[in-house]
């Protein structure tokens, strides 16, 4: 049972990076379902990632919540300094 929640955050994880963060369906010319969508995408990602075993799931989590939390981080950072900053 974890392994199918791991499997589902690191789909939606990847996802979310690829899309929005990376923007690589617009570098790549990948403009198009399911690269480009962020309903479709998670769910071809979380099943070719139901095929392979759970080290790739659990690497993909580390990889891009690190660079999800990283930006959120920033972003919380430099709103604390420009709010104490006024």
């Amino acid at each position: 049972m974890i392994n199918l929640l791991l499997n589902i955050l690191a789909s939606a994880l990847f996802s979310y990076y690829f899309i929005e963060m990376g923007r690589f369906p617009l570098k790549w010319k990948l403009n198009f379902k399911p690269f480009n969508c962020l309903v479709c995408l998670p769910a071809w990602v979380a099943l070719a990632l139901y095929m392979l075993p759970i080290e790739a799931t659990e690497i993909i989590i580390v990889m891009f919540a690190s660079a999800i939390l990283a930006v959120l981080f920033k972003t919380l950072m430099n709103k604390a300094y420009e709010s104490g900053s006024h």
